[in-house]
């Protein structure tokens, strides 16, 4: 018990035991304390270099290592990926109220001076049977019509025309064969007058129009200018104008390829037009001295497909004696 007490007495602090230290005494113990530490540290360092590695320390150093390279692995590309991404690339809202708004600031649309557009509409009155039997045949007579001017007009264009004469006639036109049924046997005489120039060769006649013909193609009628003058049979007519040195004419088809021409007809005199169908001792127009002439007549010629012939015993074989 001594020796313990001698032990601890030997570790007691002097100056823990003196209440009044002095200065050396302060001196000694403060050397005693620093060497004590140095000696204590040295001691530890030495223990330290001798003393044997832990086995568990480069183990743990090498998963430390690992971790480290894992999570840098999965940080780091996620980094990049999320700075790469476009600020819409994920849709927060439905597509129903994303759609584009513009703003034009118009809040109002006013339109002056506009007036709707009319939209005519058809109607019908006709209620009964009668009355659309009636409204089917005034079609059907509207329509009737408009081809025979349709058909006029085809026969106007492919008329032939003679070497001589130059005259026109239809080659072929359905509706004048069928309105001529029952009216090719009635022929007339186209003026009250007689002959004054037969068919034939004669002198030349010439004046400011020009120069006849050696061979008169026609017969004339001497008469006073402005007597009426009439077709010699039902027909179409071709022609109604001025020819030249035959004057103001007119020219009726007879069918089958038969033609009356009249010419030498005073200005202004026509009653008929072109496409018009007519009947025997229809008035086209009036006795003149138009074309090369010496008074007033009028010239009468027949042509049979082209060419003229004598009307004298044409209309005869037709039952008109002159």
């Amino acid at each position: 018990m001594s020796k313990n007490f001698a032990h601890e007495s030997d570790s007691i602090d002097p100056a823990a035991v003196n209440p009044f230290p002095t200065r050396a005494s302060l001196r000694r113990a403060a050397q005693s304390s620093a060497s004590g530490h140095a000696r204590r540290s040295i001691s530890a360092a030495q223990e330290g270099a001798t003393a044997p590695q832990r086995k568990g320390e480069p183990r743990e150093s090498r998963w430390r290592s690992i971790r480290s390279l894992v999570v840098m692995a999965l940080v780091v590309p996620g980094m990049f990926g999320t700075i790469a991404l476009p600020a819409y690339a994920f849709e927060t809202t439905p597509a129903a109220t994303t759609s584009p708004v513009y703003d034009t600031g118009a809040q109002s649309l006013i339109v002056t001076d506009w007036a709707g557009e009319t939209v005519a509409r058809d109607s019908y009155s006709a209620t009964t049977p009668e009355e659309l039997s009636a409204a089917k045949a005034a079609l059907a007579a509207a329509a009737a019509q408009a081809a025979a001017a349709a058909r006029a007009a085809s026969a106007k264009s492919s008329a032939g025309s003679s070497g001589s004469g130059g005259y026109s006639y239809s080659a072929s036109d359905p509706e004048l064969a069928a309105f001529l049924v029952g009216k090719t046997d009635t022929w007339i005489r186209p003026v009250a007058a007689g002959i004054s120039s037969p068919y034939g060769p004669r002198g030349l006649i010439c004046n400011g129009a020009g120069c006849s013909n050696s061979f008169h193609d026609g017969i004339d009628f001497g008469t006073s200018c402005g007597t009426p003058v009439k077709a010699v049979s039902a027909g179409r007519v071709t022609f109604t104008g001025n020819a030249g040195s035959y004057g103001n004419r007119v020219i009726v088809d007879h069918g089958n390829g038969v033609a009356s021409i009249y010419g030498h007809l005073q200005n202004g005199s026509f009653k008929v037009s072109v496409g018009d169908l007519i009947e025997a001792g229809t008035v086209v127009a009036g006795v003149g001295a138009t074309g090369v002439v010496t008074a007033c007549h009028l010239d009468l010629k027949i042509g049979i497909n082209g060419s003229f012939t004598s009307p004298v015993p044409y209309l005869a074989s037709r039952g008109l004696r002159l």
